[in-house]
């Protein structure tokens, strides 16, 4: 390990039982959000980059996640193995990370990954998978946040240590940190307002959990152990609240971004020029600039696209569904036999038709934003998408009193069987979403995709 990070352990490691059982748990927030963001899960193998003392790793292995992790500080990685005692944590360096190419799913970092560490990006990117998932948060604009007192006592130390602690922060500056994740060659970044507060109970109590921290090593440095401790007492007698805690909310921002996933091919050989193949192709270059992967399987069988979507347009209108109803409809089914694609297509078509949060609402399996129609269309296409054999004559009443007679029941079956059939095809041959039709849709519904698809599936 180079002498920066062992320098770093003196800062981090000297009061680490303190820093893990005080100071830390106040950055639960910021970590269960930004995990929220991730979509962490089962499944998922995740490295958490300046781990410390392995809070945010114990919270990812909570939502099902494998975990690993490393730190600069090897009583920090003490207390995280002593948490965590079958993870892989290690002692190390970030910039030259001890793990294969490809190894990892997601890597976190909490405000442990800097603008002045350029190369730890260079690492994550490297030990994550095809379409991993990155996540890093840094400090906001701290001057402006109502906690900016509790910062304070960090100004103690030499001016050129502090020079230092301000470039470190710039990540979190207007496009700062989208430009340096897209020069480490991130695609689809983007910026979350994340929440940290600390909570003290008393001036004294902050003071002590204040010290544990590298930055407070500094100041004490430069003006000794006692100096500091005063001026931390100074600064939080001022805001002693009675019957509350001392309070420090501090402006947090969060990015998450992906490495560009494997080039998406479908499991076809490319279609022969035809006609009518040229006609779906030209389609979707004149509406979107390229041809989708699913353009690029049915360009085999133009003739019988077109028969399917002819039957899917006549269901609808024998059922009598608006575009937005449809959308209600083509979500729910095909989201629950976990279709990519057409949740993406659907939900940005949605998002058009009714609003952004109606579709964000429905890809996340909601019908609150609904009407009672919809409702009914949403809870009748998850029926017909996971259950179909199991619909009682009670269910079917239910659509009726949205208003559907029964031949228009017996429409908006088919036309749920149908758009499942369509996904089942484009699935079985390995149409996935390109990443140029994920960057067109709304930002909004895009979202609300990565979060309920992390993998990319």
């Amino acid at each position: 390990m180079s002498e920066q990070w062992l320098t770093v352990d003196e800062g981090w490691g000297r009061r680490a039982v303190e820093f893990a059982t005080l100071l830390e748990l106040g950055a639960c927030r910021e970590y269960v959000a930004m995990h929220q963001h991730l979509g962490l899960g089962s499944g998922d193998h995740v490295l958490d980059v300046a781990c410390g003392s392995g809070l945010a790793l114990e919270l990812a292995s909570a939502r099902g996640a494998t975990v690993s992790g490393i730190d600069a500080s090897p009583r920090l990685v003490e207390i995280a193995r002593d948490r965590l005692p079958g993870a892989d944590v290690r002692a190390g360096d970030m910039a030259a990370l001890p793990w294969g190419d490809h190894t990892f799913d997601a890597v976190t970092s909490f405000r442990g990954v800097w603008a002045t560490t350029p190369e730890a990006l260079a690492e994550a990117h490297r030990v994550l998978r095809p379409g991993g998932r990155l996540s890093v948060t840094t400090w906001g604009h701290v001057k402006a946040s109502p906690g900016m007192w509790a910062l304070t006592p960090f100004a103690l130390a030499a001016d050129p240590k502090v020079r230092v602690q301000a470039e470190m922060k710039a990540l979190g500056r207007p496009g700062v940190g989208e430009e340096v994740l897209a020069a480490a060659r991130f695609v689809g970044v983007r910026r979350h307002s994340v929440p940290f507060v600390w909570e003290f109970p008393d001036p004294e109590t902050f003071a002590r959990m204040l010290a544990s921290t590298g930055p407070a090593y500094e100041a004490i440095q430069a003006v000794g152990e006692e100096e500091f401790h005063l001026y931390c007492i100074e600064v939080a007698s001022a805001r002693v609240r009675d019957g509350l805690p001392l309070r420090a909310e501090i402006d947090c921002v969060g990015f998450t971004a992906l490495v560009p996933p494997a080039p998406t091919t479908v499991h076809l050989d490319a279609a022969p020029t035809t006609a009518a193949a040229a006609t779906l192709a030209t389609e979707d270059e004149d509406d979107l600039g390229f041809v989708t992967n699913a353009t690029r399987v049915w360009m085999h069988a133009p003739a019988a696209f077109e028969a399917l979507f002819a039957l899917i347009g006549s269901s609808a209108h024998g059922a009598a569904m608006t575009v937005a109803e449809r959308g209600v409809a083509t979500i729910t089914a095909t989201r629950l036999v976990g279709d990519t694609y057409c949740p993406l297509a659907w939900g940005d078509k949605l998002a058009g038709f009714a609003s952004p949060d109606v579709a964000v609402s429905v890809m996340g399996g909601s019908d609150e934003l609904l009407d009672d129609r919809s409702r009914a269309i949403a809870a009748w296409a998850g029926k017909v998408a996971t259950a179909p054999q199991a619909v009682t004559a009670s269910d079917v009443r239910a659509v009726r009193a949205a208003g559907f007679d029964d031949a228009q029941v017996l429409s908006l079956t088919v036309f749920v069987a149908l758009r499942l059939a369509f996904s089942t095809v484009n699935g079985a041959l390995g149409a996935r979403p390109e990443q140029a039709y994920v960057d067109h849709v709304d930002p909004a519904v895009r979202t609300a995709w990565e979060q309920a698809f992390p993998a990319r599936a």
